[in-house]
């Protein structure tokens, strides 16, 4: 029986991994961040499902400082609906198409339209280093690009799920050096399989290959990362923490210009524990602060970046008695489907607007931003944020 705490086996993970997984030349490399000065947009989704009820309600300030201390720097959208199906996959999906969709919810389908990136790369003919989905929520292997033939996969972002690289990368070492003195290589991995599923969405934390994936050097660099954070000072204790440090990686060593960057720890809702709810949604609101503040001091984004930070759904009201309240997300009352918006950064005017939007307006809004071309997509541009933008 293991008695190490969360933070500690995750630490002597790394330990374990560090030396098999990389080599010297690579863990030697000197910090060279990208010059870009190109307009840049992150866009973060509070996943699993956020009501306005613990976070811009009155009552609900308390759980959101990070967001309520950013609130007046940005504009805020007080209205902003999920009119699609209130799951994980689908509303994400809609996020970056413009479009509503309609496919399997677990990731084994990809979104039936082409995405934000698609059109992005596509239209600039940026690498995949300039797109990236950075997810908590495992059965996001496929938001990277949509099923369209003339689009998809060469033309999608690349897709890191940072406790799946996590995994694949102690799965590497103790199945494969049994030399290394692991005493119990089976139970190391069901350990830290239990570790890692925290999440409700159905799909166990498994060595599989899908969605597009990273050539061995983005793997490497990403994973050398990985290593360094979980035995410093602040090693992560949650999923959502293992992704703001992957996504803070990602944008020093690399600088993409579209990031999203789905945060996903609240969905422990569903297992009935409000208290747990409440810290994983004060959680996120502080990875979402710090993701800003790293925003306005590197340089590649500083004064360059227009930030997007919405819930992907709301969750059940409490007055529903057909519904079981914050455990879910499937009534389709107003809690379930309004939920709001705050943009910031770059050409953002301050202020606060009840005009309703949708969540499929943010793609039309990023890629007006980023300055390509959409075609028929059911989303409309922002015109607040875009009046603004130079």
């Amino acid at each position: 029986m293991f008695t190490h705490s969360k933070r500690r086996f995750v630490q002597l993970a790394g330990l374990t991994i560090a030396n098999r997984i990389l080599p010297d030349w690579l863990r030697a490399r000197p910090f060279s961040p990208p010059r870009d000065s190109g307009r840049k947009v992150i866009i973060v989704t509070f996943g699993g499902g956020v009501r306005y009820s613990e976070t811009f309600s009155h009552e609900g300030l308390k759980n959101i400082p990070q967001l309520a201390k950013m609130r007046p720097e940005a504009l805020f959208f007080t209205s902003c609906a999920n009119a699609g199906v209130l799951s994980h996959f689908n509303s994400t999906a809609s996020i970056i198409t413009g479009n509503w969709q309609r496919v399997d919810d677990f990731g084994f389908q990809p979104p039936a339209s082409p995405t934000l990136f698609e059109y992005y790369r596509k239209q600039t003919g940026v690498g995949p280093l300039d797109a990236w989905v950075i997810a908590t929520n495992k059965s996001f292997s496929t938001m990277g690009a949509g099923s369209e033939r003339e689009w998809g996969s060469p033309f999608g972002a690349n897709v890191v799920l940072p406790k799946q690289l996590l995994l694949e990368a102690v799965d590497d070492v103790v199945k494969k050096t049994p030399q290394h003195g692991v005493a119990n290589r089976d139970n190391v991995l069901r350990q830290l399989e239990a570790i890692l599923n925290e999440g409700y969405e159905g799909v166990g934390w498994t060595i599989f290959k899908a969605g597009r994936q990273l050539d061995h050097h983005l793997r490497n660099t990403l994973t050398r990362g990985l290593i360094e954070f979980i035995n410093g000072p602040e090693a992560p204790t949650s999923g959502d923490e293992l992704t703001f440090f992957i996504t803070r990686e990602v944008m020093r060593e690399f600088g993409p210009r579209l990031i999203l960057v789905n945060f996903w720890d609240m969905d422990v809702a569903h297992w009935g524990s409000y208290s747990l709810y409440l810290q994983a949604i004060t959680r996120t609101d502080r990875l979402t602060g710090m993701l800003w503040e790293e925003i306005r001091s590197n340089p590649n984004y500083k004064d360059k970046t227009t930030l997007l930070v919405l819930p992907e759904l709301g969750r059940d009201g409490d007055l529903n008695t057909s519904s079981n309240g914050f455990l879910n997300h499937r009534s389709g009352d107003p809690s379930c489907r309004n939920v709001w918006l705050l943009a910031l950064g770059a050409g953002i005017t301050r202020g606060e607007t009840d005009r309703p939007i949708q969540h499929i307006d943010v793609a039309a809004t990023a890629a007006a931003l980023l300055g390509v071309k959409t075609g028929a997509i059911s989303g409309k541009p922002i015109r607040e944020i875009l009046k603004q933008a130079p």
